[in-house]
């Protein structure tokens, strides 16, 4: 077979949040930011980003993390959903260090701090489990605009069955102008969590911005540091969260810091082509 383009990939997850990460030539153009970098790669003739987020490499929910060289940090993070740059979750940075251990290039360091565009991520580790954590920071201005609902209050039950229920009810919040976060108390510092991506689906994973929404609101009913939470998605995937620094949240200033502890599984080491006589071309997304 022939082919034009050829893509080499690891499929990572943390807690069922999938990471295509794909590996860039660790060099910067003279004065380019990151941000300038993601635009050329994402509108590049070359650049596999779009093919392999469409069908039948990937999918309409797929992101990928391109792990490049960085002038702030280890190394940059540039990430990419179907629409195109977006910004970096803690968890997809659990992701890229698991990628960069299992290539060899990060040999269980210690710390790595990945440069995104969203601001440095700083990734340890931390415990026998091979288990990473990573350092999360979230502005008030935007856990301001979610609301917390008790799954029972809105009669619905967590559980993956109940996924196209779920959707819906947080979708008929969002068309109201409401951010919402669903959540279910399991025992003590434990919560099933569901809420909905920029792209309008239910995310089954438990996502940085839901969890610093929780996060946030425990401290504010419970006011204690380095105490772990868990918290678990649809999917059953679980994190571990420990709120490092909240004076700001309670001085009604910037952000609140934490720490997102997690284990990246790698599922699949791909190697893709482009074939210039396939009539399906570049792939197809389905909404």
């Amino acid at each position: 077979m022939k082919f034009r383009r050829m893509a080499k990939s690891l499929d990572i997850h943390v807690a069922g949040w999938p990471l295509r990460v794909l590996f860039d030539t660790l060099e910067h153009r003279e004065k380019e930011m990151l941000s300038e970098k993601a635009l050329r790669l994402w509108h590049g003739d070359q650049s596999p980003l779009r093919w392999l987020q469409h069908e039948p490499r990937g999918h309409a929910a797929m992101r990928i993390g391109v792990v490049t060289s960085s002038r702030e940090g280890d190394y940059g993070l540039m990430i990419f959903d179907s629409a195109g740059p977006c910004p970096a979750d803690g968890m997809d940075a659990l992701a890229a260090a698991a990628a960069l251990t299992e290539t060899g290039l990060l040999a269980n360091a210690d710390e790595i701090v990945f440069e995104t565009e969203s601001g440095s991520i700083a990734v340890g580790l931390a415990d026998e489990e091979k288990r990473r954590s990573a350092v999360c920071r979230l502005a008030l201005s935007e856990l301001a605009s979610y609301t917390i609902v008790r799954a029972t209050d809105a009669g619905i039950s967590l559980q993956a069955h109940n996924a196209y229920v779920i959707e819906g009810y947080i979708g008929s919040c969002e068309a109201e102008g409401r951010s919402l976060v669903l959540e279910e108390e399991r025992n003590g510092n434990e919560w099933v969590v569901a809420a909905i991506g920029r792209d309008g689906c239910l995310l089954r994973a438990p996502d940085t911005v839901t969890v610093g929404v929780m996060l946030a609101n425990v401290f504010r009913e419970e006011g204690n540091l380095h105490v772990p939470h868990r918290f678990f998605g649809l999917a059953g995937g679980l994190v571990e969260c420990t709120v490092l620094s909240a004076e700001d949240l309670v001085e009604g200033n910037e952000e609140i810091v934490w720490a997102l502890t997690a284990c990246a599984r790698l599922v699949a080491s791909c190697e893709f082509v482009l074939d210039p006589q396939d009539a399906i071309g570049e792939g197809f997304l389905l909404r």
